[in-house]
Protein backbone atom coordinates (compact mmCIF):
# COMPACT_ATOMS: atom_id res chain seq x y z
CA UNK A 1 0.00 0.00 0.00
CA UNK A 2 1.08 3.39 -0.92
CA UNK A 3 1.86 5.20 1.82
CA UNK A 4 0.21 8.39 0.69
CA UNK A 5 -3.41 6.28 0.96
CA UNK A 6 -2.60 6.52 4.93
CA UNK A 7 -4.24 9.93 5.19
CA UNK A 8 -7.62 10.44 4.36
CA UNK A 9 -10.02 13.95 4.45
CA UNK A 10 -13.48 13.81 5.56
CA UNK A 11 -15.88 15.81 4.28
CA UNK A 12 -19.13 16.29 6.68
CA UNK A 13 -22.13 18.07 5.20
CA UNK A 14 -25.11 18.32 6.90
CA UNK A 15 -27.74 16.10 4.57
CA UNK A 16 -31.16 15.99 2.37
CA UNK A 17 -33.62 13.32 1.12
CA UNK A 18 -32.84 10.72 -0.63
CA UNK A 19 -35.57 12.45 -3.74
CA UNK A 20 -38.38 14.60 -3.45
CA UNK A 21 -40.78 11.45 -2.59
CA UNK A 22 -42.39 11.63 0.64
CA UNK A 23 -41.49 8.86 1.70
CA UNK A 24 -37.73 10.07 1.44
CA UNK A 25 -38.32 13.32 3.06
CA UNK A 26 -40.29 11.82 6.31
CA UNK A 27 -37.18 9.42 6.59
CA UNK A 28 -35.20 12.80 5.86
CA UNK A 29 -36.98 14.64 8.68
CA UNK A 30 -37.53 11.60 11.05
CA UNK A 31 -33.39 11.64 11.25
CA UNK A 32 -32.77 15.23 10.93
CA UNK A 33 -35.76 16.55 13.86
CA UNK A 34 -35.37 13.50 15.91
CA UNK A 35 -31.34 14.38 16.43
CA UNK A 36 -31.21 16.45 19.83
CA UNK A 37 -28.94 19.30 18.65
CA UNK A 38 -31.48 20.09 15.76
CA UNK A 39 -34.50 21.13 17.97
CA UNK A 40 -32.02 21.93 21.51
CA UNK A 41 -33.72 19.80 24.57
CA UNK A 42 -36.81 17.88 23.38
CA UNK A 43 -39.20 17.01 25.63
CA UNK A 44 -39.75 13.06 26.27
CA UNK A 45 -42.80 13.42 24.60
CA UNK A 46 -40.87 14.95 21.54
CA UNK A 47 -40.20 11.82 19.39
CA UNK A 48 -44.06 10.12 19.49
CA UNK A 49 -45.01 13.26 18.07
CA UNK A 50 -42.20 13.16 15.71
CA UNK A 51 -42.58 10.49 14.35
CA UNK A 52 -46.79 10.20 14.11
CA UNK A 53 -47.56 14.11 14.05
CA UNK A 54 -45.09 15.77 13.11
CA UNK A 55 -42.98 14.07 10.49
CA UNK A 56 -46.18 12.77 8.43
CA UNK A 57 -47.59 16.52 8.46
CA UNK A 58 -44.63 18.04 7.19
CA UNK A 59 -42.98 15.52 5.15
CA UNK A 60 -46.15 16.22 2.54
CA UNK A 61 -45.42 19.98 2.45
CA UNK A 62 -42.24 19.64 2.73
CA UNK A 63 -41.81 17.09 -0.71
CA UNK A 64 -43.72 19.82 -2.40
CA UNK A 65 -41.02 22.14 -2.08
CA UNK A 66 -38.42 19.55 -3.01
CA UNK A 67 -40.50 18.79 -6.34
CA UNK A 68 -41.04 22.77 -6.95
CA UNK A 69 -37.07 23.35 -6.57
CA UNK A 70 -36.12 20.40 -8.82
CA UNK A 71 -38.46 21.55 -11.80
CA UNK A 72 -37.22 25.11 -11.13
CA UNK A 73 -33.36 23.83 -11.65
CA UNK A 74 -34.88 21.04 -14.47
CA UNK A 75 -32.70 18.39 -11.87
CA UNK A 76 -33.92 14.75 -10.66
CA UNK A 77 -31.32 14.58 -7.74
CA UNK A 78 -31.31 16.93 -4.65
CA UNK A 79 -29.01 19.73 -5.44
CA UNK A 80 -27.13 19.60 -2.20
CA UNK A 81 -26.54 15.98 -3.01
CA UNK A 82 -24.70 16.88 -6.70
CA UNK A 83 -22.75 19.93 -5.51
CA UNK A 84 -21.63 17.97 -2.16
CA UNK A 85 -20.39 14.68 -4.82
CA UNK A 86 -18.99 17.47 -7.05
CA UNK A 87 -16.82 19.21 -4.99
CA UNK A 88 -15.36 16.15 -3.10
CA UNK A 89 -13.90 15.04 -6.34
CA UNK A 90 -12.61 18.23 -6.97
CA UNK A 91 -10.89 18.44 -3.74
CA UNK A 92 -9.83 14.16 -4.58
CA UNK A 93 -8.71 15.93 -8.09
CA UNK A 94 -6.55 18.63 -6.71
CA UNK A 95 -4.96 16.87 -3.51
CA UNK A 96 -4.21 13.68 -5.80
CA UNK A 97 -1.76 11.36 -4.03
CA UNK A 98 -1.27 13.77 -1.20
CA UNK A 99 -4.52 12.23 0.63
CA UNK A 100 -7.71 9.64 -0.26
CA UNK A 101 -10.88 12.35 0.18
CA UNK A 102 -14.57 11.15 1.17
CA UNK A 103 -17.43 12.85 1.75
CA UNK A 104 -20.88 11.94 3.78
CA UNK A 105 -23.86 13.25 5.09
CA UNK A 106 -25.40 13.43 8.81
CA UNK A 107 -28.91 13.18 7.62
CA UNK A 108 -30.77 11.10 4.84
CA UNK A 109 -28.77 10.66 2.30
CA UNK A 110 -25.84 8.23 1.37
CA UNK A 111 -22.95 8.05 2.06
CA UNK A 112 -23.66 8.13 5.87
CA UNK A 113 -20.11 8.65 7.99
CA UNK A 114 -20.32 4.82 8.89
CA UNK A 115 -20.31 4.24 5.08
CA UNK A 116 -17.68 7.04 4.25
CA UNK A 117 -15.42 5.48 7.53
CA UNK A 118 -15.94 2.07 5.77
CA UNK A 119 -14.37 2.98 2.71
CA UNK A 120 -11.53 4.50 4.40
CA UNK A 121 -10.17 1.36 5.75
CA UNK A 122 -10.55 -0.62 2.79
CA UNK A 123 -8.30 1.96 1.20
CA UNK A 124 -5.87 1.62 4.11
CA UNK A 125 -6.33 5.08 5.65
CA UNK A 126 -5.01 5.26 8.92
CA UNK A 127 -5.15 9.21 9.72
CA UNK A 128 -8.46 11.08 9.42
CA UNK A 129 -8.73 14.94 9.43
CA UNK A 130 -13.11 15.85 9.68
CA UNK A 131 -13.64 19.05 8.28
CA UNK A 132 -17.41 19.35 8.69
CA UNK A 133 -18.39 21.99 5.67
CA UNK A 134 -19.87 24.68 7.64
CA UNK A 135 -17.56 27.76 7.54
CA UNK A 136 -19.36 29.15 10.85
CA UNK A 137 -19.66 26.57 13.78
CA UNK A 138 -22.25 25.94 15.92
CA UNK A 139 -24.04 22.86 18.40
CA UNK A 140 -26.64 22.62 15.50
CA UNK A 141 -24.25 21.64 13.05
CA UNK A 142 -20.84 21.07 13.13
CA UNK A 143 -20.74 20.25 16.37
CA UNK A 144 -23.57 17.59 15.85
CA UNK A 145 -21.59 16.09 12.87
CA UNK A 146 -18.72 15.76 15.27
CA UNK A 147 -20.63 13.79 17.81
CA UNK A 148 -22.33 11.57 15.36
CA UNK A 149 -18.93 10.89 14.35
CA UNK A 150 -17.90 10.06 18.29
CA UNK A 151 -20.88 7.63 18.11
CA UNK A 152 -19.14 5.51 15.96
CA UNK A 153 -15.70 6.22 16.68
CA UNK A 154 -15.03 2.88 18.52
CA UNK A 155 -16.19 1.03 15.73
CA UNK A 156 -13.22 2.09 14.00
CA UNK A 157 -9.95 1.17 15.88
CA UNK A 158 -7.54 1.69 13.31
CA UNK A 159 -8.74 4.82 12.07
CA UNK A 160 -7.27 7.97 14.29
CA UNK A 161 -8.87 11.38 13.83
CA UNK A 162 -8.11 15.35 14.28
CA UNK A 163 -11.16 18.05 13.38
CA UNK A 164 -10.63 20.93 11.40
CA UNK A 165 -13.60 22.78 12.70
CA UNK A 166 -15.06 26.20 11.24
CA UNK A 167 -13.15 29.18 8.66
CA UNK A 168 -15.58 31.40 9.04
CA UNK A 169 -12.68 33.87 8.65
CA UNK A 170 -10.04 32.19 6.36
CA UNK A 171 -8.62 34.24 3.81
CA UNK A 172 -9.82 31.39 1.22
CA UNK A 173 -13.28 31.42 2.29
CA UNK A 174 -13.55 34.76 2.44
CA UNK A 175 -12.17 35.73 -1.12
CA UNK A 176 -14.07 33.45 -2.66
CA UNK A 177 -17.39 34.36 -1.33
CA UNK A 178 -16.28 38.28 -2.23
CA UNK A 179 -15.36 37.17 -5.52
CA UNK A 180 -18.63 35.72 -6.19
CA UNK A 181 -20.40 38.62 -4.95
CA UNK A 182 -18.37 41.49 -6.85
CA UNK A 183 -20.16 40.60 -10.82
CA UNK A 184 -23.44 41.11 -9.19
CA UNK A 185 -21.95 44.56 -8.05
CA UNK A 186 -23.07 47.31 -10.95
CA UNK A 187 -22.98 50.25 -8.56
CA UNK A 188 -23.46 51.50 -5.10
CA UNK A 189 -27.33 51.67 -5.08
CA UNK A 190 -27.29 48.16 -4.13
CA UNK A 191 -27.92 46.65 -1.04
CA UNK A 192 -25.34 43.39 -0.49
CA UNK A 193 -28.08 41.36 2.56
CA UNK A 194 -26.18 38.83 3.81
CA UNK A 195 -29.21 35.60 4.97
CA UNK A 196 -27.85 33.80 7.54
CA UNK A 197 -29.71 30.48 8.94
CA UNK A 198 -31.90 31.18 12.10
CA UNK A 199 -30.79 30.10 15.56
CA UNK A 200 -33.10 29.97 18.80
CA UNK A 201 -31.32 33.20 20.97
CA UNK A 202 -31.27 30.77 23.71
CA UNK A 203 -28.54 28.74 22.46
CA UNK A 204 -26.41 31.60 22.13
CA UNK A 205 -27.24 32.67 25.28
CA UNK A 206 -26.04 29.06 26.35
CA UNK A 207 -22.65 29.48 24.76
CA UNK A 208 -23.12 28.39 20.90
CA UNK A 209 -20.20 29.99 18.33
CA UNK A 210 -23.18 30.14 15.76
CA UNK A 211 -23.36 34.02 15.77
CA UNK A 212 -20.14 35.18 16.46
CA UNK A 213 -18.63 33.18 13.79
CA UNK A 214 -21.73 35.19 11.35
CA UNK A 215 -20.03 38.63 12.65
CA UNK A 216 -16.72 37.81 12.06
CA UNK A 217 -17.35 36.52 8.41
CA UNK A 218 -19.21 39.61 8.09
CA UNK A 219 -16.40 41.82 9.33
CA UNK A 220 -14.27 40.36 7.11
CA UNK A 221 -16.64 40.12 3.50
CA UNK A 222 -17.33 44.04 4.42
CA UNK A 223 -13.34 44.53 3.97
CA UNK A 224 -12.62 42.37 1.35
CA UNK A 225 -15.58 43.96 -0.45
CA UNK A 226 -14.81 47.18 0.77
CA UNK A 227 -18.49 48.01 1.21
CA UNK A 228 -21.13 47.38 4.15
CA UNK A 229 -23.65 44.85 4.19
CA UNK A 230 -27.07 44.44 5.81
CA UNK A 231 -27.69 41.59 7.60
CA UNK A 232 -30.86 39.08 8.56
CA UNK A 233 -31.81 35.63 9.50
CA UNK A 234 -33.73 32.93 8.13
CA UNK A 235 -35.45 29.49 8.28
CA UNK A 236 -37.12 30.19 12.12
CA UNK A 237 -38.93 27.09 12.81
CA UNK A 238 -41.34 26.22 16.46
CA UNK A 239 -41.62 28.81 19.52
CA UNK A 240 -39.17 31.17 21.08
CA UNK A 241 -37.19 34.18 20.21
CA UNK A 242 -34.89 33.45 17.38
CA UNK A 243 -32.00 35.70 16.15
CA UNK A 244 -32.70 39.09 14.29
CA UNK A 245 -33.79 40.28 12.10
CA UNK A 246 -35.41 38.25 9.98
CA UNK A 247 -34.97 37.72 6.54
CA UNK A 248 -38.53 38.27 5.67
CA UNK A 249 -39.00 41.18 7.29
CA UNK A 250 -35.95 42.89 6.11
CA UNK A 251 -36.97 41.97 2.54
CA UNK A 252 -40.47 43.38 2.76
CA UNK A 253 -38.96 46.93 4.17
CA UNK A 254 -36.30 46.78 1.27
CA UNK A 255 -38.99 46.17 -1.17
CA UNK A 256 -41.18 48.92 0.01
CA UNK A 257 -37.75 51.00 -0.12
CA UNK A 258 -37.76 50.04 -3.73
CA UNK A 259 -34.15 48.57 -3.49
CA UNK A 260 -32.39 46.44 -5.76
CA UNK A 261 -30.73 43.87 -3.51
CA UNK A 262 -28.30 40.77 -4.02
CA UNK A 263 -28.84 38.53 -1.71
CA UNK A 264 -25.97 36.08 -0.35
CA UNK A 265 -26.54 33.10 1.53
CA UNK A 266 -22.66 32.22 2.97
CA UNK A 267 -23.73 29.84 5.95
CA UNK A 268 -24.31 27.30 3.38
CA UNK A 269 -21.38 25.81 0.85
CA UNK A 270 -23.33 24.61 -1.76
CA UNK A 271 -26.91 25.06 -2.27
CA UNK A 272 -29.74 23.57 -1.19
CA UNK A 273 -33.91 23.54 -0.52
CA UNK A 274 -33.49 26.93 2.12
CA UNK A 275 -31.03 28.67 -0.92
CA UNK A 276 -33.04 27.36 -3.78
CA UNK A 277 -36.81 27.76 -2.43
CA UNK A 278 -36.39 29.56 0.52
CA UNK A 279 -34.66 32.26 -0.68
CA UNK A 280 -34.84 32.20 -4.90
CA UNK A 281 -39.08 31.24 -4.36
CA UNK A 282 -40.48 32.21 -1.39
CA UNK A 283 -38.38 35.57 -0.26
CA UNK A 284 -38.01 36.38 -4.07
CA UNK A 285 -41.52 36.78 -3.91
CA UNK A 286 -42.02 38.74 -0.83
CA UNK A 287 -39.40 41.15 -1.73
CA UNK A 288 -40.92 41.87 -5.82
CA UNK A 289 -44.76 42.09 -3.96
CA UNK A 290 -43.89 44.67 -1.47
CA UNK A 291 -42.43 46.86 -4.44
CA UNK A 292 -38.61 46.05 -4.90
CA UNK A 293 -37.12 47.44 -7.93
CA UNK A 294 -34.05 44.57 -8.91
CA UNK A 295 -33.32 41.18 -7.30
CA UNK A 296 -30.45 38.98 -7.27
CA UNK A 297 -29.21 35.60 -5.73
CA UNK A 298 -25.56 35.02 -5.56
CA UNK A 299 -25.45 31.16 -5.71
CA UNK A 300 -23.33 29.45 -3.47
CA UNK A 301 -19.70 28.64 -4.06
CA UNK A 302 -21.09 24.85 -4.84
CA UNK A 303 -18.33 23.02 -6.84
CA UNK A 304 -16.60 26.04 -8.40
CA UNK A 305 -13.05 25.28 -9.93
CA UNK A 306 -11.56 28.05 -7.86
CA UNK A 307 -13.06 27.33 -4.40
CA UNK A 308 -12.20 23.61 -5.18
CA UNK A 309 -8.43 24.68 -5.51
CA UNK A 310 -8.31 27.13 -2.78
CA UNK A 311 -10.58 24.48 -0.51
CA UNK A 312 -7.79 21.77 -1.05
CA UNK A 313 -4.37 23.56 -1.07
CA UNK A 314 -5.29 26.25 1.57
CA UNK A 315 -7.99 24.62 4.14
CA UNK A 316 -7.78 21.12 3.56
CA UNK A 317 -4.77 19.74 4.78
CA UNK A 318 -3.55 23.62 6.73
CA UNK A 319 -6.17 24.55 8.95
CA UNK A 320 -5.37 23.84 12.44
CA UNK A 321 -6.58 19.89 13.44
CA UNK A 322 -7.48 19.32 16.87
CA UNK A 323 -7.89 15.61 18.36
CA UNK A 324 -11.68 14.37 17.91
Amino acid sequence: MDSYKKEGVLLIQLGSPKSSGRDDVKEYLLSFLGDSHTVGAPPFIWKPLLRYFIAPSRAAKSALKYQEMCETQGVEEMPLITYTRQFAEGVQAELHNRAVVRYAFQYGASPSISEALDDFVREGVTQVRVIPLYPQRSGATSIASLDQLKEVQGLYPSLHFCVCHGFAEHSAWIENVADSIRPYQKDSSYTILISWHGMPKKRICLGDLYESDCQKSVLALEKALGSSVKVSYQSRFGLGEWLGPSTTETLKALGKAAAKVIVVCPAFTVDNLETLHEIDIEAKKIFLEAGGLEWQRVPCLNASSKWISDFANQIALDLPCQKL
